[in-house]
């Protein structure tokens, strides 16, 4: 499978317009932002992550209208069609705040079966990762499209290994619990502050495996897709999907190694 063939999908090159049409949007940030919190003090979302996420399901409401939407700043439509959007207009907000590029639109495409589509766009870094069920998983940069794949490592002590952590305190303390298990089993930890972002750097090989307790499915449904076309396996703990409890993303080497050991820490708990 090409990329021609998967950007000639209706489906594939609308995500691919809209993430870059956002991300496009973003990136001319004013100067002044304006900024509000949500759970707590240190979960923010800015003016600019409503208004991408309105021009992303604007234009779904008009291509799409049967279809689904679910969206982080509280985009919610139910589908006619058996299909749903799920969009995280601005993954990596505080990154985005303080002027770090590690962050991207995400738009995932799920039907009856599971992830279809997933689109991740980060502008800074001038990526985009794209993938369709059955079509394989690629990254455009720099003019240039590869297809990519999930790393080869088998060995969990040589595993670089991104993760992330929650905006409760009480959730951060459980984290930081299960980090201190992981990380003297593990090469060495990343933290990029970006879950889209993490799950295409595992989807291209540049980690070994990703998890995290707490996501949204917004924050992983793209994403899940580009790593399952890239050859890798996404899930949660004790035979369960990803979800809100906990997502887990590396190649099938490493996958039962890596899931035992944060079983055995309880990672998808906040004990």
């Amino acid at each position: 499978m090409t990329f021609e063939l998967l950007d000639a999908n209706e489906d594939a090159h609308l995500a691919m317009s809209l993430a870059q049409s956002a991300g496009d949007f973003l990136v001319a940030r004013p100067e002044q932002l304006r900024v509000s919190t949500k759970s707590t003090a240190t979960d923010v979302v800015t003016h600019m992550d409503q208004e991408s996420e309105r021009l992303i399901t604007q234009a779904l409401e008009s291509q799409r209208p049967l279809d689904g939407l679910l969206g982080e700043e509280g985009a919610a439509r139910d589908s006619q069609s058996g299909r749903t959007w799920i969009i995280d207009p601005l993954d990596g907000t505080v990154n985005y705040l303080y002027g770090l590029p590690q962050w991207a639109v995400s738009i995932g495409l799920v039907d009856e079966v599971g992830g279809l589509v997933g689109v991740v766009y980060a502008p800074i870094l001038d990526c985009m990762w794209v993938a369709h069920r059955g079509m394989g998983a690629f990254k455009r940069q720099g003019g240039y499209t590869t297809r990519i794949s999930v790393g080869q490592e088998s060995e969990l002590a040589r595993a670089l290994t991104g993760t992330g952590f929650g905006y409760a305190s009480s959730r951060r303390a459980s984290q930081a619990r299960v980090l201190s298990g992981v990380l003297p089993q593990v090469r060495d930890i990343r933290r990029l502050g970006s879950c889209a972002i993490d799950m295409c750097a595992v989807a291209e090989g540049q980690l070994d495996a990703y998890f995290e307790r707490g996501t949204h499915s917004w924050d992983h449904a793209g994403g899940a897709v580009i790593v399952r076309e890239s050859g890798g396996i996404v899930s949660g703990l004790h035979g369960q999907r990803e979800g809100n409890d906990i997502v887990v993303a590396t190649n099938p080497q490493l996958a039962p190694e890596l899931v035992a050991l944060l079983e055995s820490l309880q990672a998808d708990t906040d004990n």
